[in-house]
């Protein structure tokens, strides 16, 4: 008996000092401490760690991690355990686990105490870059093969709000950067955007700004005829904000007003005979679900909707801000109109250019992507128009000819509608002063209405250019003959 005790103890002391030594192969430095992991690259592991004495926290019972690859929610398996001689807590993650994104691109994550206390990310001790400068202030996994300092640039970017002045409004480019306005790639007849009438940054001096100018793109340069919208009908729900010290109250453009007398906005998710959930589309579904029935069903109105003879081009397309659920369904469409993944996440990553203290990384969207397609890289995707159009036909959302239909409807070039096609009437758009038109144009004389029909003035054209003097600011046709063909445009006066 006395032999069998012997080695019992033996093994039992075995197995501790086994266990010691794993405790001791994870034992962090104190850089992994202060950026609250460790990576091991061979494992292909993360170790998150919580040291009570950099985080000053006492009465602590349990610690746990939450994060994007959790959605924010409490789950058993991401409970830290308590390493008592380090005076902190620990969690092995395998990369698989944790690979869900958040906005920034990589794993965001917080530490939660005790099941409700969420944990501070502004730390002094966390190094700059391993906490993402977004709204959420989210502290990120950065791997040993990332770039770094793109990450570090990304998040500055993150935290920054811009200022009317940091436009250019003399150019179509400054316009397109502040309204987050732009044709969706692989199309010509499909442009994406901010909502068009609602405050939704009222902290942003630019917003003013912001919602007019998606009203000059939307009404005079590119006429859309079909809205889709990504949220829910809020027509009804007119607010009042005071902004850069300005009392703005929404209303709607009266293009807009036009479109919703035609019935050519479809609010996503609210035909019963395709989805009888009546859900809009969110942001967890469109970005971590993308095979979901739900996803399948929205593809199918916002297709259907597309094809529907009764629906002119252009479109619209346009959720809150214009960044989620617009940037996810313009991403699907434009791949299965012919554009490559090289264009949609540069289109993707453009609607940073608006500043307004968010951030969205196109990391992001090539996790919705590959989790659709089922593939580790969507990046080496030989043809990604087939792969996604096959995945909703075989699916059984959509069909072969659906597909085709919109394609050819999105392919029509609406540039004969917009006043920067290369034979533009009128330039520029909006003008002050004067307003000229192409030297080989034959306009001797013009008539400029207002929106409501009422002439304002007849003027005649004197060196390719019209004088605008007298004029208020506001919405107005301009008429002219050229060539025996009459010509019809609008034009802002500032």
């Amino acid at each position: 008996m006395k032999s069998n005790y012997t080695i019992i103890k033996s093994c039992v002391i075995l197995i501790s000092l086994c266990y010691s030594a794993f405790l001791f192969a994870i034992n962090p430095t104190d850089a992994d401490k202060e950026r609250c992991y460790m990576e091991n690259t061979t494992d292909r592991t993360i170790t998150f760690i919580y040291d009570l004495g950099l985080w000053k926290t006492t009465n602590v019972q349990k610690v746990e991690v939450r994060g994007s690859f959790t959605g924010w929610d409490s789950q058993t398996d991401f409970i830290m355990e308590f390493d008592e001689e380090n005076n902190l807590y620990y969690l092995i993650c395998p990369y698989s686990k944790i690979k869900r994104p958040g906005n920034s691109g990589q794993p965001e994550y917080k530490f939660v105490v005790n099941g409700s206390s969420w944990q501070s990310t502004s730390k002094t001790f966390i190094p700059e870059g391993y906490t993402f400068k977004n709204a959420d202030n989210n502290m990120i996994i950065v791997y040993a093969s990332d770039d770094f300092e793109q990450i570090k640039a990304n998040s500055r970017t993150a935290n920054t709000l811009k200022k009317p002045s940091d436009f250019n409004y003399e150019t179509k480019l400054g316009k397109e950067e502040v309204s987050n306005f732009r044709m969706v790639p692989g199309t010509r007849a499909l442009f994406r955007s901010y909502h068009p009438f609602h405050v939704f940054r009222p902290k942003s001096a630019a917003e003013i700004d912001r919602l007019n100018y998606i009203t000059q793109f939307a009404d005079i340069w590119y006429n859309i005829k079909s809205d889709i919208c990504l949220t829910d009908d809020e027509t009804g729900k007119m607010n009042t904000y005071t902004i850069n010290g300005i009392k703005y109250t929404e209303s709607i453009p009266e293009y807009y007003q036009e479109i919703i007398a035609n019935n050519s906005v479809l609010y996503v998710g609210t035909d019963k005979t395709i989805n009888p959930d009546n859900e809009v589309p969110s942001y967890n579904e469109v970005y971590y679900n993308p095979r979901s029935s739900l996803f399948g069903h929205w593809m199918q109105e916002i297709v259907k909707f597309i094809n529907n003879d009764n629906q002119k081009v252009p479109f619209l397309i346009h959720c809150a801000i214009g960044t989620d659920r617009t940037g996810v369904f313009s991403a699907i469409i434009g791949a299965m109109c012919g554009a490559n993944w090289s264009e949609i996440a540069d289109d993707y990553q453009r609607t940073n250019r608006m500043g307004i203290q968010d951030f969205r990384d196109y990391h992001l969207l090539k996790y919705t992507f590959e989790e659709l397609l089922q593939i580790d890289d969507v990046s080496v995707i030989p043809n990604l128009q087939e792969a996604v159009s096959n995945y909703f036909v075989q699916a059984g959302y959509l069909e072969e000819n659906e597909i085709s239909n919109m394609v050819t409807k999105l392919s029509i070039d609406v540039s004969v509608f917009n006043n920067y096609s290369s034979d533009m009437f009128l330039y520029p758009n909006p003008a002050s002063s004067y307003v000229y038109f192409s030297e080989e144009s034959d306009i001797k004389n013009v008539t400029i209405y207002k929106n409501d029909g009422r002439e304002v003035k007849n003027v005649s054209v004197e060196d390719s250019k019209v004088d605008l003097s007298g004029i208020k600011s506001g919405y107005y046709i301009v008429k002219g003959i050229n060539n025996n063909e009459v010509l019809t445009s609008k034009l802002l006066v500032e």
